[in-house]
């Protein structure tokens, strides 16, 4: 089953939107209706992650098929090579119904990846934070006898608490869920059809709210519960062998520490995610870009 799915074109989708521009902003300040909508760490864009997040797709995950960038109009990576025969950037308006744009929610731009025209049946999903660390292959996200890899869960559980606690908040479990997802466009589909009151509810919403169901969450829960016979729950101990999950806070020491580590250790699957405020400390900006430039020094064909 392993060598069947190798066979097959499996294509990779990027969300990403750069936070700085000046139109962009002006658009969510028309829609923005608390501070906590305008967190720049949502959007903003200091590292230019993705771009370092597609230097590490063509080192070591050359086999992905085609790159999608999902973004909303009319915005592109300056910096992007968009005439690569293998990227393309889609937005928001070409895919969305036309009642939920724009929108400044990532769990209603998520909720529609799967429709994204010329997908492949089985694509990853990645946000732009997401990075490859060493040579990962097909195997990464299938069994030998082709059931799905689900990275993300503690001990393979599906219950409902990681959509929703008792209070009707988010379960957030960031340090094993921010990892790359094989998705079947079907499951995708099944997943939205399975609980189709929550994503009406978060569709409603023009920017992400408290209460809002994460997609990325459902997903997992609606696999382990619903095509539990073609899966296989990645447990914590596992994960961790390959995957780091790493939060860029103000403190220079800790995070010079923190990407020593990185460094040394080269998982497969990172994230490195902003926590940084409203200001970004200059010397952790300075750690992070050099950690970058040298872990992939190589300009990729993907950029300019």
């Amino acid at each position: 089953m392993e060598q069947k799915d190798q066979n097959k074109p499996i294509d990779l989708v990027y969300t990403w939107v750069d936070g700085n521009d000046r139109e962009y902003l002006k658009l969510v300040n028309k829609y923005s209706e608390k501070p906590i909508d305008l967190n720049p760490e949502r959007t903003r864009d200091i590292y230019q992650l993705m771009k370092f997040s597609l230097r590490s797709v063509e080192k070591f995950a050359p086999w992905i098929n085609h790159i999608y960038i999902f973004t909303c109009r009319p915005q592109k990576p300056a910096w992007l090579n968009v005439d690569h025969p293998k990227i393309s950037v889609v937005h928001h308006d070409e895919v969305f119904d036309p009642e939920d744009v724009p929108t400044f929610n990532y769990n209603v731009i998520e909720s529609y990846i799967h429709k994204i025209p010329g997908l492949s049946d089985d694509f990853i999903y990645l946000n732009d934070d997401f990075l490859f660390g060493d040579a990962v292959q097909v195997s990464d996200f299938y069994d030998p006898d082709g059931k799905v890899k689900i990275h993300g869960t503690l001990f393979g559980e599906n219950l409902g608490w990681r959509i929703y606690n008792k209070k009707n908040d988010i379960v957030g479990l960031g340090l094993i869920e921010h990892s790359p997802i094989l998705i079947k466009k079907k499951w995708w589909e099944g997943m939205q059809n399975a609980r189709p009151e929550l994503i009406e509810e978060i569709k409603s919403h023009k920017f992400r709210e408290g209460t809002d169901v994460m997609t990325y969450k459902m997903y997992r829960w609606y696999t382990l519960k619903h095509q539990s016979k073609n899966v296989r729950a990645i447990k914590i101990p596992e994960l961790l062998k390959v995957h780091a999950f790493h939060k860029i806070t103000n403190k220079p020491r800790k995070q010079r520490r923190a990407f020593e580590w990185l460094e040394k250790k080269s998982p497969k699957f990172y994230c490195l995610n902003d926590d940084q405020g409203d200001n970004a400390n200059p010397e952790v900006v300075k750690i992070v870009q050099k950690f970058l430039l040298r872990k992939y020094p190589e300009v990729s064909g993907f950029e300019n």
